[in-house]
């Protein structure tokens, strides 16, 4: 599958939250960074394809279902390296607050495989969202 194909895949997958469907994107083994916030158990560094779907099921636990917006606007794609450029709108489960943060994901394919995910938000409004 060429890289532009992949990144589409993905973006379709979040949108239907697949989460199986979304870890069969991903080769064994992955370079995953969500910027780290300690009191959110989805953040951090992942190293392998079975993380990818309990990632996306802790995420999703956290937030309110059917309060979310993902608007992705932008796939940008150089050779084997995609950026996504989107804007998420979401509200945190624990607290009902709602925060918004313009986001953008790096990916990187081989062989029809993600192989890095790396996302860059607005981590302060994520923390603050998340407060009680």
């Amino acid at each position: 599958m060429a890289t532009k194909d992949v990144a589409e895949q993905f973006v379709q997958r979040l949108g239907a939250g697949d989460a199986e469907g979304l870890g069969d994107l991903f080769t064994e083994s992955i370079d995953w960074r969500v910027p780290l916030n300690e009191k959110l158990p989805w953040t951090g560094t992942r190293s392998q394809k079975s993380d990818v779907p309990e990632y996306f099921r802790t995420l999703w636990a956290g937030l309110e279902p059917g309060k979310s917006i993902v608007d992705f606007d932008t796939i940008l794609v150089d050779g084997d390296d995609v950026v996504l450029l989107a804007h998420f709108s979401h509200m945190a489960a624990p607290t009902g607050k709602r925060f918004d943060t313009d986001v953008a994901m790096r990916l990187t394919v081989s062989d029809g495989k993600i192989t890095r995910l790396h996302l860059y938000e607005d981590t302060f409004a994520v923390d603050q969202a998340f407060k009680e």
